[in-house]
């Protein structure tokens, strides 16, 4: 038997997977979330881009919040942002190694106690 769709019910907005996260993580009602989202959609409904309507959209749920603005890196002078962020994950490397070398030279160097 075939089941055949209702064509009269009003399909609902398509709202984001990911609406609930950002939802929890900014303390908020998953209801306001979706207000968000249907505001945002309809002050970019010119906007063809779901880029710029997530960006958009993160903006208001961090202005709900009371978040602060996440530093755009790819601004920096002359579009070094890149270079920043790579020295950055140089220099965490470079900590965690040496602090690795350090626990083993520590571990190597320390006579084992004998069993009494």
């Amino acid at each position: 038997m075939k089941k055949s769709k209702n064509q009269n019910v009003i399909a609902s907005p398509a709202y984001p997977e990911v609406l609930p996260w950002f939802a929890r993580r900014a303390d908020i009602t998953d209801a306001r979330a979706k207000v968000l989202w249907d505001l945002t959609c309809q002050e970019l409904a010119d906007e063809n881009n779901p880029k710029a309507r997530m960006d958009r959209f993160i903006e208001r749920i961090g202005e709900e919040a009371g978040l602060p603005i996440t530093p755009n890196y790819a601004e920096q002078p002359n579009g070094f942002g890149w270079l920043y962020r790579h020295y950055g994950r140089l220099t965490d490397m470079t900590l965690v190694s040496c602090g690795v070398i350090a626990k083993f030279w520590q571990q190597a160097m320390t006579l084992p106690q004998m069993a009494r």
